[in-house]
């Protein structure tokens, strides 16, 4: 703050104003004489704790080189020494201070380990209740039941079991459409789609077609009319879905009548040892026979007249069956 200097030598005053004016002045003066002198002392107060503080610092330095040499030629042991002690004694907090003393230390470690346990959690409990397949069903056809994955699981899993044990049943369906309609880099998906369940042997039971590729079906086990001798139902393709109970249990009243359950040989793949595919086939076997049983016998019961319903019928195919017949 600057002070104002007052000059009255030149100023036309009576003499009181005169005295009252000076006055001023020698108040003014002995105002800012006091405020040198303070910031004086305090400059010399200053630089007298930096002279002590810079005294004490070389005393401790000294010592400190002292204690060193002593512990460099043995005279003093590194538990006696001053170094290695602690002047500061600390109270170990207790209570909400000691956990708030815990969270300001640790908060971002404890963060970042709730997260990751949130994480790994969520992950097993997802792998521990997700649905897995105990049976895989291929379909392989030129109709509508690729639409019809939901009846085709609630039908398969009334005849599977608990195979993998978790509690509850689930049959998956792999939908593998087939057709003169399907552009070639889609039949090329497909393909690899069903090459790759052949090499897992998961899907052992296939739903075809008479438009089902042929090298399709040489994978298909052709002996099954010596399995079911006597079975009007079964083929060499296996089992004939040609029947009023089929559409029924579908949900699909124009089902056509070339519809087949069939299955696959035993195969050594890639992934598969041979006993492995077998063991796979006697699985999915095992439910086949199932199904062939019931629904046989519940045609039987009923007198079923099968389906109407013909396959679809491509140009190639309805000239090549007229010039048959001619």
């Amino acid at each position: 703050m600057s002070t104002k200097k007052i000059n009255i030598d030149g100023l036309e005053l009576d003499e009181e104003d005169r005295e009252y004016e000076e006055k001023l002045a020698r108040e003014e003066q002995e105002k800012r004489r006091r405020a040198e002198e303070q910031a004086e002392a305090e400059k010399a107060e200053r630089e007298k704790q930096k002279r002590e503080a810079d005294k004490e610092r070389e005393r401790q330095i000294a010592e400190e080189k002292l204690e060193l040499l002593k512990l460099k030629s043995g005279l003093a042991d590194e538990e006696s020494s001053e170094l290695t002690k602690n002047d500061e004694t600390f109270e170990k907090p207790q209570g909400w201070a000691a956990v708030a003393n815990f969270w300001y230390h640790y908060k971002f470690i404890v963060t970042f380990s709730v997260i990751a346990l949130l994480i790994v959690g969520f992950l097993v409990y997802t792998e521990a209740t997700r649905k897995r397949d105990d049976l895989c069903i291929m379909v392989v056809t030129d109709n509508d039941l690729s639409q019809r994955s939901e009846e085709l699981e609630k039908f398969f899993e009334k005849y599977v079991d608990d195979l993998d044990g978790n509690g509850y049943v689930h049959v998956g369906i792999i939908n593998i459409p087939t057709g003169r309609n399907i552009d070639p880099v889609t039949e090329n998906t497909y393909t690899q789609k069903f090459l790759a369940q052949v090499q897992t042997g998961e899907a052992m039971i296939v739903i075809t077609d008479s438009h089902t590729r042929e090298d399709y079906m040489e994978m298909m086990d052709d002996t099954l009319p010596e399995k079911f001798p006597d079975n009007k139902y079964i083929d060499e393709k296996g089992f004939s879905f040609n029947s009023q109970v089929m559409a029924q249990e579908l949900k699909y009243e124009l089902m056509p009548n070339d519809v087949h359950m069939s299955i696959r040989l035993p195969q050594a793949t890639m992934s598969l040892k041979t006993e492995e595919a077998a063991a796979k086939y006697d699985e999915s076997f095992e439910v086949f026979a199932k199904i062939v049983e019931d629904i046989t016998k519940r045609c039987e019961e009923t007198s079923d007249k099968g389906l109407t319903t013909e396959p679809i019928q491509y140009d190639d195919e309805s000239s090549s069956s007229d010039a048959q017949e001619k």
